[in-house]
């Protein structure tokens, strides 16, 4: 299983089912390795270096799909952004991003267009009303405000609670307010094809393991530090309250925040008009497993 960070929010589910041994009961040994960024995490999945794999945004499958390779989205462990948009003290509404600039990661990153399509949802012209500005990463998003280069940005969870500490006012909480998912689970078919059980075993380790993510902070929390997870546990805890509202309880695929990601890429001319969401959604075997675990009474119906 590959992660591209080790972020509480997009590691917990899979660090709860691993400390809880909900991976052992499925018969299962897996092993988490780190990736840096999602173009490397798809390049493992599909040379076959990897199995699966825990990505941040949906657009590298679809354009991956679109060239014929062979991924689909199997779960999204978010059903919301898991952004927390920040501001200096001048800039403590929405409203207050008018006629300012805006701090992303980069130029066609999923920062990029969760400010975009957030900016839309509150009548905000991202084009006209607002400048978004390639920035880099926290430190730098977080230097760029605080020298007044940039008036806001979006932050992950952890670094929000630390900023938030530091004075940086907090705009919008995006695990709230944007229904677009940032976490997904990624495969290849001929995987889903081939070994059906053990995919399936997977992913009912993985439903138990974001169960107790969502619904029990302390010992979703206590899980995490005992499978590896590191950080200050007041901002731990601090973040979990942040992102916990936009995790799915059961892998279930956010279709209506996954089709507004694909018509962006179509309206940039990145995927094909006639590319649909139904290639590279393959959810079979997660509804396969989610049954099992009601009948076993482990998933409320």
């Amino acid at each position: 299983m590959v992660f591209v960070s080790l972020a509480w929010n997009s590691e917990i589910p899979f660090r709860a089912a691993l400390a809880r041994g909900y991976f052992k009961q499925q018969g299962l040994q897996i092993e988490p390795i780190l990736i840096r960024g999602g173009p490397a995490a798809i390049a493992a999945l599909v040379s076959g270096e990897v199995d699966f794999a825990a990505i941040g945004g949906a657009q590298a499958v679809f354009r991956s799909r679109a060239r014929g390779l062979d991924l689909s989205i199997i779960g999204c462990t978010s059903s919301t952004t898991n952004y927390i948009l920040l501001g200096n003290k001048q800039t403590r509404t929405v409203e207050d991003l008018k006629g300012k600039m805006i701090g992303v990661t980069g130029a066609g990153t999923y920062s990029e267009f969760a400010m975009k399509a957030f900016l839309k949802k509150y009548s905000i012209n991202p084009d006209k009303d607002v400048t978004l500005r390639a920035i880099g990463g926290t430190v730098l998003r977080a230097a760029a405000i605080e020298k007044g280069i940039i008036a806001a940005a979006p932050f992950s969870p952890e670094d929000a609670v630390r900023l938030i500490k530091a004075g940086y006012s907090l705009i919008s909480n995006l695990s709230e307010s944007l229904g677009i998912p940032q976490n997904i689970l990624v495969s290849r078919n001929e995987i889903l094809e081939k070994y059906p059980e053990t995919s399936k075993r997977m992913l009912k380790a993985y439903i138990q393991g974001i169960n107790l993510a969502k619904f029990n902070k302390k010992e979703a929390i206590k899980a995490g530090y005992e499978s590896g997870l590191q950080g200050d546990p007041d901002i731990v805890s601090a973040a979990w309250d942040l992102y916990a509202p936009g995790l799915t309880s059961d892998l279930s695929i956010a279709t209506a925040g996954l089709q507004q990601m694909l018509d962006e890429d179509i309206r940039a001319g990145l995927v094909d008009k006639n590319f649909t969401l139904d290639r590279v959604i393959n959810d079979r075997i997660l509804k396969i497993a989610q049954q099992e675990l009601r009948t076993e009474g482990k998933l409320k119906p």
